[in-house]
């Protein structure tokens, strides 16, 4: 239903903003005011009282001014003719009307001629619901009609017909937010210049009834619609077949359905008394058939029905002779067109060319300064990146070189300290050996003094192994420092046995060193990863000489 409304809206705007438009846009170009207005006057009365003589009147026009060669009133002429023949439903005629128009406004230069075309191109578009081209014809027209109203300081109401047709759009698509935004720039334009050739509020005013119609609004809907009612019975009836349509819709929803069948039936009088709105008719006839549907009246919803579907498929179906060149996109005039934009194009590539041979020589020279440039740069950037290259390739080599030294360094601690902990196992070994033969000797010596022999013979073990000690803390200065921090409830047997570890001494040579069996050597080897807190398939060796 909202399409249908929305092409009602369009055809019933087709003789009231465009024309009034480009008046606006060339009143400049006029002989007078007086004149403009007597014309719009003179073809105003014809659209409402006989469509067809106003038809002829403007071929007529159109003809003598291509006479006189008065292309600015041919264009004028053009423009009401493509309005009139919208307004009959005569799509195609009014598609090549526009064109044709469009061909005349760019001949003339006249770029206000030319937004009034791609207006009325664009409520053709829109008709057939292609909501994105009837928006880009729109847009060029708006385009131009801001620039023109901004350098020639032309009055804001050129721009009415664009945002009133925006506004409309936008309702189609259920965007009611943004279609009242565009109905305040309407009522805001109208407001500031008060210019009294251009519609008056009430369609502004119709179309705020029927999206309030559509919020649900019903009583709103009626308040805002009484005004407008009274302006269009008094100045604008043809008008009132859209806006009694808009109360059929609006008193059906209510549940008035005598209001409601009344208002449809007299939409529909209006139409054949005035010979306007004929693509309305179909959506009435279609509304009235709901409404006897509603009110059980089967053989007069059919009848209305059947007769809905045969006038939409005459105005707007594809069988349709009138719309065939319409629905084929016949494209002379555009192809046409493209032909002048070439030409233009080629003669301002002559000129460009005359200017480029006087500029050649500086961009040549531009150009080579630039190479210049960009080669001196680029050879520059090798050659510090080269030698940064170079720096810190010298740099790398002389770490490595220390790092070599270091690592040469410690082996040779190493391999010192693992003969120093040698020459302690084999002290103790002999050690060891005398104080056996000492103590098989014990029976004949004195006592005392065997006492003291083997005494002796302790205290020199434990010299040996603090020379072994100190010599290993001068190679691994950290490990103590580690392991205390890391495992503090270790004491200082744990500690020797972790520097035995991590120099890799087997257990016979761990049991010489200390002093004690190898089997006591397992045990305190199994007492130490209980401490570390190693599980069984962690080693100990590659644990300890990680810290």
């Amino acid at each position: 239903m909202t399409n249908n409304l929305t092409r009602q809206l369009v055809i019933s705007i087709f003789l009231l903003f465009p024309t009034f438009v480009y008046a606006f846009v060339r009143l400049d170009s006029l002989v007078s005011n007086k004149l403009m207005l007597d014309y719009l006057e003179e073809s105003g009365e014809l659209n409402l009282l006989n469509p067809d003589s106003s038809i002829l009147f403007h071929k007529i026009s159109f003809d003598q001014s291509m006479q006189n060669r008065d292309t600015l009133a041919a264009i004028l002429d053009l423009v009401v003719l493509g309005q009139l023949y919208a307004h009959g439903a005569d799509f195609g005629q009014s598609y090549d009307t526009y064109w044709e128009g469009l061909l005349l406004a760019d001949k003339l230069g006249d770029v206000g001629a030319r937004a009034v075309m791609y207006d009325g191109l664009a409520w053709l578009y829109s008709l057939y619901q292609r909501r994105e081209k009837a928006i880009e014809y729109f847009n060029m027209s708006q385009d131009i009609l801001k620039k023109l109203v901004l350098e020639k300081d032309l009055n804001g109401h050129v721009l009415l017909d664009i945002y009133y047709a925006l506004a409309i759009l936008h309702r189609k698509e259920k965007n009611s937010s943004i279609s009242r935004r565009y109905l305040d720039s309407c009522r805001f334009v109208q407001d500031k210049t008060g210019n009294k050739f251009i519609p008056s509020n009430a369609y502004i005013k119709a179309e705020m009834g029927y999206l309030a119609y559509q919020d649900g609004d019903y009583m709103s809907a009626l308040e805002l619609l009484q005004e407008p009612r009274d302006y269009f019975e008094n100045h604008q009836r043809a008008y009132l077949v859209i806006l009694y349509s808009f109360l059929g819709d609006i008193y059906r929803a209510m549940g008035e359905y005598t209001s409601s069948e009344k208002f449809y039936l007299s939409a529909i009088e209006i139409s054949e008394r005035y010979k306007s709105h004929f693509d309305l008719v179909p959506d009435i006839h279609e509304h009235l058939s709901g409404l006897y549907l509603e009110l059980n009246r089967p053989q007069l919803a059919y009848e209305h029905l059947k007769r809905s579907k045969t006038l939409d498929e005459a105005y707007f179906g594809g069988r349709s002779k009138a719309n065939t060149q319409l629905l084929e996109i016949k494209d002379e005039f555009r192809m046409e067109k493209e032909k002048q934009n070439n030409l233009i194009r080629e003669q301002r590539m002559a000129r460009l060319e005359h200017e480029n041979e006087i500029s050649y020589l500086q961009t040549i020279i531009l150009i080579g300064t630039i190479v210049f440039l960009v080669l001196f740069g680029f050879l520059l950037y090798r050659h510090l990146r080269t030698r940064y290259k170079a720096e810190k390739k010298l740099m790398r080599q002389q770490q490595e070189l220390e790092m070599q030294k270091t690592r040469e360094v410690l082996s040779i601690k190493n391999k010192e300290l693992t003969k120093s902990a040698l020459q302690v196992i084999e002290m103790e070994e002999i050690l060891s050996d005398l104080k056996v033969r000492l103590k098989e000797q014990k029976k004949n010596p004195d006592s005392n003094e065997l006492h003291k022999l083997i005494k002796s013979i302790d205290v020199n073990t434990s010299t040996h192994w603090k020379e072994f000690e100190a010599r290993f803390i001068a190679v691994n200065k950290s490990f103590y420092k580690h392991l205390r921090k890391r495992f503090p409830n270790l004491n200082q047997s744990d500690h020797r046995l972790c520097a035995l570890v991590k120099l890799n001494f087997s257990s016979k040579d761990m049991s010489r060193l200390l002093g004690i069996s190898v089997e006591s050597v397992h045990t305190s080897r199994y007492r130490l990863r209980k401490k570390l807190g190693l599980d069984k398939n962690a080693n100990l060796g590659d644990f300890i000489s990680k810290l």
